[in-house]
Parts: structure tokens; sequence; C-alpha cells
């Protein structure tokens, strides 16, 4: 779930919720005679801080339709919608709370909002919506999804972000903005920055950028925007003003974060690493020694050490991703339990999942019978977090 603050069509604030979430989490039932159903309902409540009134909020309903019964247990982040909500400037918090009604779980959170008080100013950006630029069949331009979540892994190459420059100056003003941006890392280096220029339209002008982000390391990043305004004529302050809008995201461990040996980097292989490994790259502060120390670790582990390909990190990698796209919830997916099991032992060879018991948690197993190991994940809190239970071979 993410909130921005966006002006409506109305010229007030607007407070827009994105939200996503994974298909796989529902339940669905037989609809006979043929195909399978479910429903899902949106509860957003937004409350003053400090006086913890309500102030406003609103319930919503979304229904699914499945034709067979694989599309059901499609895993993956597949459902996208968003809510708008007109509200006074205030410091809020946001509850969201989604409910299976088929299944009669509910899951929520909480966001602290805030819509100011003071006047937009004559040039005013929205905030940010951070997403993905991704091609449409049979168009000649890409669509912008959003990613509320803000979590990047090998989609890291269509990373795209979308906004609006609101210009209430007259006529005579520029013709065109310039915007620039840039991608800074968590110690404040630069990644990433260029500049663009988008002809400017009647009252508001949408805009959206697609830096290349191919040469990023795993770990957090800041998004920053800045226009520069220069005075109307006749003011008193002939100073040129700056505009800026900026949005953090992480990048998780991916194929896209290959040859960067970050911190991030480093905990995930703590998985097939050997202790000593761990403490070898540890002790490495330059990075390019910690860089060639990467593909030292690697060549150890390719089977096939005469071919250009190495199996063993292609196959590790493609884990990883597969991970942080089905099992990531409220982090990483290759944090969680689901993840790492199955970033080391790959796809199981059997899943029985219940993810509706009448007397006990949404429970799924997976079975591994090449390597005789059973591993049990129970979902205790309804909010898709399903935890290692029962391990009987003690890894």
């Amino acid at each position: 779930m993410d909130a921005t603050l966006q002006l409506g069509e109305s010229g007030q604030p607007t407070v827009r919720l994105d939200y996503r979430m994974s298909r796989s989490e529902l339940l669905f039932q037989r609809t006979p005679p043929a195909g399978y159903h479910a429903a899902y309902e949106v509860r957003v409540i937004f409350f003053r801080e400090k006086k913890e009134r309500q102030v406003a909020g609103d319930t919503y309903t979304r229904e699914l339709h499945a034709a067979t019964y694989a599309e059901t247990k499609q895993r993956g982040e597949d459902i996208t919608d968003h809510l708008d909500f007109t509200l006074p400037p205030a410091k809020y918090r946001i509850e969201v709370a989604i409910t299976d009604l088929v299944a009669e779980r509910t899951s929520g959170t909480a966001i602290p909002f805030e819509v100011p008080s003071g006047p937009p100013g004559l040039v005013w950006f929205s905030d940010l919506t951070l997403g993905t630029s991704e091609p449409q069949p049979s168009a000649s331009e890409n669509r912008f999804v959003p990613n509320p979540s803000r979590r990047y892994g090998d989609n890291i190459a269509a990373f795209a972000i979308q906004g609006e420059i609101f210009d209430h100056r007259g006529a005579a003003a520029d013709s065109t903005y310039r915007l620039y941006y840039k991608v800074t890392s968590e110690t404040g280096e630069q990644v990433a920055a260029g500049d663009t220029t988008f002809p400017r339209l009647p009252g508001r002008t949408p805009f959206r950028l697609q830096p290349r982000l191919v040469n990023v390391g795993a770990g957090p990043y800041r998004f920053t925007v800045a226009l520069n305004v220069p005075p109307s004529p006749g003011a008193k302050d002939r100073k040129t003003a700056t505009v800026r809008r900026d949005k953090t995201f992480e990048v998780d461990q991916s194929r896209a974060t290959l040859g960067f040996a970050s911190a991030q980097s480093v905990d995930v292989l703590r998985y097939i690493a050997t202790q000593q490994e761990i403490d070898e790259i540890g002790r490495l502060h330059d990075e390019d020694a910690r860089k060639a120390y990467w593909d030292v670790f690697w060549k150890r582990r390719d089977p096939t050490p005469d071919t250009p390909e190495n199996e063993a990190r292609d196959t590790f990698y493609q884990r990883v991703q597969y991970a942080n796209q089905h099992f990531a919830t409220g982090g990483p997916g290759w944090k969680s339990d689901m993840g790492r099991i199955y970033i080391v032992y790959g796809r199981p060879d059997e899943v029985v999942r219940n993810p509706f018991n009448f007397d006990r948690p949404p429970e799924e197993i997976w079975y591994y019978y090449r390597d005789r190991r059973t591993f049990v994940f129970v979902d205790h809190d309804g909010f898709g977090r399903y935890e290692l239970v029962a391990n009987p071979a003690g890894q």
C-alpha cells in the first residue's frame, strides 16, 4: 500500500491510495456450473492524529472470477487498484484493512500521512508515484503500472515514476518544462542523473520519467525530481525558485544486482556460503577487492568452468528472483522462511495448501522427495506471513 498527495479535478488536494496484493492469498469458491469466485473488501478509515477522531473513510468490495482451479493458485502480485479521497489539511493516520469475504480473514496496515495546510503555489508538483513501464500489445506506448511496495528486483530495468505539474501562471509563462532528476544511495552516492523536457499543457501537465537503472546494487535509494521556476514578470523577488519532490525505494538482491557486493548481496549468500567465505568478504572494504572476490566465489561453484555460463550462479539468482516475486510480505521475499527454503532447495516436488482450516491457521506443506525433506509453513496472523514451524530434517 502506498499513499500519495495529488490535486483532484476540482483543484482540491486528493489522497490517492494504491494497493497491490497477491491473487493466491484469496480463497476461491467453486461456482456451479463452472468456474471459481473470490471476493474481498477494502475498508479505509482516516483518523486525525492526536485527537484520534475518525474524520473520513469508506468501504469497497471487489470480485474476481477464475475459469479453472489452476488460475486460483497463481502466485504473484497480480491485483492492483487505487482509491481516492478528498480531505482537509491535517495530519492523519490512515488505517486500511482488506478482508477475504470467502475465507473471512482480515489483514491490514496503517500509514501516517499529512495534507499540507499551505497554498500549493503557482507551480506545484504532485507526489511521485513509483512503478514500472510495461509494454502493451498493439500499442506504441508502454503502460505505467504502480508499484506500491516500492521494492524492485529484476524489474529494476523497467523502473519508472509518474507525476503531474500544476501551473497557475499566465499563458505568457514558459511553454516547456525542464525536469532534473537524480537517484542516490543511502550513503548519498549518485547512481543516476539526467534531465528531460516536457511541453507545458493548460492547467496540469502529466509526466513520466524512466531513468536507466541497470548498474545499481541491492539496497535503499532515493529518487529526486526538481523543476526550476523563473520569477514572474513584475515580481519583487527576482530569484529562481526550485520545486522538488522525492521518494524512497528498495532494490532487492536479484540477477540485476549480480556484480555488486553490497551488504544485502552478502546477506543472501549466507544461505550457501561457508562462514570462512563470509568472514573473508567482510574483511574487504575496497569495492574493487570485493568484486574480485565475488568472481572467485562463483568460480568455485561453477560446474562447467570451461564455458562462459555459470549454472550455479544463474540458478541461485533465478531462485532469489522467484522468492522476491512470490514470498514478499512486508519485506524482501528472500528473507522470508519460504524464500530461504526455496533458494536453498529449489522448487518443491509437491506442495499441499490448506488455506482455510476451521481449527488451525492456514498452512502449506512442501515435500522434497529427492532429499527426503518436508517443510511445514503456517500463517499465524492471517497476513500471509508463512513461517516455518516443522522441520524434521533439522535444516
